[in-house]
């Protein structure tokens, strides 16, 4: 994946783990929003080696770590599909669910019919099933670098993204931490990008200066 913007002299290659400082606080928190309202016609422009934009649905932009919702609706409709398609490949497990699915649909027929009011149902989908039943993602992060690498865990398994910016979250963690985080991309094979307001200790970065110098350090 490759970033762009007007004060960049050419663009930015994101490979696995890229941290960009951006030293001026107006220009820092500019491009933060351009990657909050990023669509593929927007002054940011992110691209992969084709020179193929990248759409809005194949970012994950997190400001918060500590609020972000790994279960998000998006996030669980595609685990559901996932699961939806698994079990389609066994013929067995989908045959024993409708059957069950069949039974508990007459239960509810006949109390339906006892009801006062005239009630009807709908037929029982597996996504509903999903939903009833609670699948979500299990959380067991007690750190934020442990947070941080959940995140990492289900991006790598969203295949529909293609490409994961932390905001300001380098702050919180130590250069051991930041190294332990970067060996997960690395395992993982995703690109991550950290936008940072002031130069991290410990780490190999690219830093837009105060006279808007790309250096790497």
């Amino acid at each position: 994946m490759n970033l762009n913007f007007k004060l960049l002299d050419e663009s930015l290659k994101l490979n696995l783990s890229t941290i960009l400082v951006i030293e001026d606080v107006k220009t820092y928190a500019h491009t933060v929003e351009q990657f909050y309202h990023y669509d593929e016609t927007s002054e940011l422009k992110l691209f992969d080696k084709n020179q193929k934009n990248l759409k809005e649905s194949e970012l994950i932009l997190i400001t918060d770590i500590l609020g972000y919702e790994v279960n998000s609706p998006a996030t669980l409709k595609f685990i559901y599909a996932d699961l939806e398609n698994q079990l389609n490949e066994k013929p067995e497990i989908k045959t024993k669910i409708d059957h069950l699915s069949m039974e508990i649909a007459k239960v509810m027929q006949h109390e339906l019919l006892e009801h006062a009011l005239d009630l009807e149902e709908d037929e029982l989908t597996l996504m509903e099933i999903f939903k009833c039943l609670g699948i979500r993602i299990e959380t067991k992060s007690d750190t934020i670098l442990e947070k941080m690498i959940e995140v990492i865990q289900v991006y790598r398994y969203l295949v529909k993204k293609k490409l994961l910016v932390f905001v300001n979250a380098c702050s919180y963690l130590t250069t051991s931490e930041l190294q332990t985080l970067f060996d997960h991309i690395s395992l993982y094979n995703v690109d991550v990008l950290f936008l940072e307001p002031r130069p991290v200790e410990g780490a190999s970065q690219q830093i837009l200066d105060q006279d808007y110098f790309l250096i790497t350090r």
